[in-house]
C-alpha cells in the first residue's frame, strides 16, 4: 500500500515539474533562431547567473560560425538538462540560477563543433560570485591566457558573466 501511495506521489510531482517548469514538451516543426540557452531551475532560484560571449578563433579573435553548441547541466545524481543551439553566429547566452536548496555551486559542460576546429569540450563552474573555468582549458588551448577567464559582475541576487570560447584549428 505504501509503495502504491509513493508511486503515485511521485507521478504526481513529476507531472506537476514539468506542466510548471514552461518547457515546450510537444514537437513542433518550426526551427528556433535563438542564440540563448535558458537552464533555469523549476524551482525558485536564489541566485540568477547570466553567462554572455562570442565564440572565437584563439589566433585571430574572429568570431566563428558554429554548427551546434551543446550545454549540460547535472543538477543532482536523478535529474540533468542539455539544450543545444544549432547554427548560431558566433555569440551565445546562457541563463542558469542557483535554487534556495543551499547548493553553493553548478557544474556545466559544454561542447562546441565548429567546421575546421577541434571540438570543444570544457567545464564552467557558475556560482553566486561568478562562472569560473576548469584547468582543462589550458590543454585545450595551449595559448588560453588568465585574462580570457570570465569577467564577473554581481548585482544583488543577480551574476552576469562574459566568457569568450576560443577555438583552436584543427
Amino acid at each position: 500500500m505504501e509503495r502504491r501511495l509513493f508511486a503515485k506521489n511521485t507521478a504526481l510531482f513529476a507531472t506537476g515539474i514539468l506542466a510548471l517548469s514552461g518547457s515546450n514538451i510537444y514537437a513542433s516543426g518550426e526551427e528556433k533562431k535563438s542564440n540563448t540557452i535558458d537552464l533555469c531551475p523549476a524551482l525558485n532560484t536564489k541566485n540568477k547567473i547570466s553567462l554572455q560571449g562570442q565564440i572565437l578563433d584563439s589566433v585571430t579573435f574572429k568570431k566563428i560560425e558554429v554548427k551546434k553548441m551543446d550545454v549540460h547541466v547535472k543538477r543532482n545524481r536523478f535529474f540533468s538538462t542539455k539544450q543545444s543551439i544549432e547554427n548560431i553566429n558566433g555569440s551565445y547566452h546562457i541563463i542558469s540560477g542557483l535554487t534556495n536548496i543551499g547548493k553553493t555551486y553548478e557544474k556545466m559542460t559544454v561542447q562546441i563543433i565548429a567546421d575546421g576546429y577541434k571540438p570543444y569540450e570544457g567545464t564552467i563552474y557558475m556560482t553566486k560570485a561568478g562562472c569560473h573555468v576548469h584547468s582543462e582549458e589550458w590543454a585545450y588551448n595551449s595559448n588560453f591566457k588568465p585574462e580570457f577567464c570570465p569577467e564577473n559582475k554581481v548585482i544583488e541576487n543577480q551574476t552576469l558573466s562574459k566568457f569568450n570560447f576560443h577555438l583552436v584549428k584543427l
